[in-house]
């Protein structure tokens, strides 16, 4: 529990109404009740609507509402409240005795490991990292300081995962790369992929994501790197600092994804292209050439989205503009024969 003028020294922020309020709790705009706060984000709201104690706004938000916290980014004050109230806490403590760790494995200071947990030979954990159930760290594996990993994940031989990752279940960080060669009778033949995965500091990867190793090489994650479920990233890429991947994309290999790039679900990227710093792509876009600057792209093949929702625009006249040129066509034949 904590007062409004707590909350707003927490925040950094400007309170208007009662400091001496009390907040039991977060909660979202709709369900706060009377004793929780909440963020708004829109302008144009009925406060009338709301039951929350206070509420987070943005400083130049007009809103009239019994208690305000005036801030610069609500978002990021709410998910500030939000680890202030309900802090992580351990889903382990120690190294179970069902855990198997290879006695020449090194483990840190304060790491946590679960149930059926295998650390291979000369694998290291940093300190202060948790591990959960059934997950599997492959021989040579190096994991840094205070990283989260969920059950069932699989980091393979030879992968690099920075401090204060988190990763999530069911990912699979340093799989082979889909690297096959025909012969003469036409069958593939598979490419060794001797790589490796690298994942820098503070990066998070979503639960069933596979990070291919290289070939040669490695895949990279630069910084804060934010990867959706279901995400697969092909052997060989680099994907800049502060890229965030939304589910279902699939980014074939020796891809180089610039910085703070944003990519919206069922995005497909071809192999081999480059794409710039701060590029905005829209769910479902199909990426088939280079991006050489910034912009925002929708459409399969891809293009700049304003040309994007001018095609579509037609598009959906398209039945008509069909039968008026037939129409034309035949007064057009009917003139002629005259």
């Amino acid at each position: 529990m904590k007062t409004l003028q707590q909350i707003s020294l927490m925040l950094n922020g400007r309170l208007s109404g009662n400091p001496e309020v009390c907040i039991q709790g977060v909660n979202s705009l709709e369900l706060a009740g009377v004793e929780e706060i909440a963020f708004l984000a829109k302008r144009d709201v009925d406060p009338a609507a709301f039951r929350a104690a206070a509420l987070i706004v943005a400083r130049d938000n007009p809103i009239d509402y019994p208690n305000l916290i005036y801030v610069d980014e609500p978002y990021l004050a709410f998910a500030q409240l939000l680890e202030d109230f309900y802090p992580a806490t351990p889903f382990c403590a120690g190294v179970d005795d069902r855990a198997r760790v290879s006695a020449d494995a090194r483990l840190g200071k304060n790491v946590r490991l679960g149930a059926f947990v295998y650390v291979g030979a000369g694998a290291v954990i940093g300190d202060d990292t948790e591990i959960h159930s059934g997950s599997v760290v492959y021989p040579g594996a190096t994991i840094g300081r205070s990283c989260l990993i969920y059950a069932h994940v699989v980091i393979r031989e030879g992968v690099v995962v920075g401090d204060h990752c988190i990763i999530h279940a069911g990912a699979v960080i340093g799989s082979d790369g889909f690297g096959f060669s025909r012969d003469s009778a036409g069958i593939p033949r598979k490419i060794p992929q001797k790589g490796r995965v690298t994942i820098a500091d503070h990066c998070e990867i979503g639960a069933n994501t596979c990070i291919d190793r290289s070939t040669l090489g490695e895949t990279r994650l630069e910084e804060h790197v934010k990867l959706d479920n279901l995400v697969q990233v092909g052997h060989n890429c680099r994907i800049g600092s502060g890229t965030t991947i939304s589910a279902l994309t699939g980014i074939s290999g020796s891809v180089d994804v610039g910085r703070n790039v944003v990519m919206g679900g069922q995005v497909g990227i071809a192999d081999h292209l480059r794409i710039a710093d701060g590029v905005m792509i829209a769910g479902k876009t199909g990426v088939s050439g280079h991006i050489k600057k910034r912009c925002v792209i929708s459409g399969s093949p891809h293009m700049e989205a304003r040309d994007w929702r001018r095609m579509h625009a037609l598009l959906r006249n398209l039945d008509d503009y069909y039968a008026r040129i037939r129409e034309l066509e035949k007064r057009i034949a009917e003139l002629e024969e005259k």
